[in-house]
């Protein structure tokens, strides 16, 4: 955010520039962009598409498990007893992007409830006006995807997580994207 801000503040006697804080990651912060870029190609004007952007922000939800800690270890963000317990029990940790911050959104014992419990995070939103998948290479991504299908019934897009968070992440990781619709609308 400070970056796009000192870049904007350096350009802004050519070019006008608002920065958005998406306060979201890799396809939440995709989706903001593709939703703001259409309504800017249709010929929104600038203040239109910051608002679009702002508010699609406020609707856009992030959700993921991690298949491991291991990741999380290496970097000194957990300790290794903590990492090693959560092996032992087959614990998924279940993250959560709220107000722009990562926070631990509850443990599963399986990866299998831990896809349970994301496939229901979606049901219980619906209806969502967008729906998406993110990985860190997830070999059992099109399992995830079954059980989504019948809860959406539009497109689901599917990518791969960025190399900041998977480096965190690791590999294996999985996580929903969702965008509500506008209150009322």
């Amino acid at each position: 955010m400070q970056s796009a801000q000192v870049a904007a503040a350096a350009v802004t006697e050519t070019v006008p520039v608002t920065v958005v804080d998406s306060r979201s990651v890799t396809l939440g912060l995709g989706m903001i962009a593709v939703g703001a870029a259409r309504l800017a190609v249709a010929g929104g004007a600038p203040d239109e598409v910051a608002a679009l952007a702002r508010s699609l922000a406020g609707r856009t939800h992030v959700v993921g498990t991690l298949d491991t800690l291991e990741n999380l270890k290496k970097g000194g963000r957990i300790g290794g007893a903590k990492a090693l317990m959560a092996s032992v029990l087959s614990i998924k940790p279940v993250i959560e992007v709220r107000e722009g911050r990562v926070e631990e959104g509850g443990r599963q014992r399986t990866r299998a409830k831990a896809f349970t419990f994301l496939a229901d995070t979606v049901r219980k939103a619906e209806p969502v006006d967008t729906l998406a998948v993110a990985h860190g290479d997830a070999a059992d991504v099109d399992r995830f995807l079954d059980l989504l299908r019948p809860i959406h019934a539009g497109d689901i897009v599917v990518g791969q997580i960025g190399a900041v968070i998977g480096t965190h992440a690791g590999p294996g990781t999985i996580g929903v994207v969702y965008q509500t619709p506008v209150p009322g609308g």
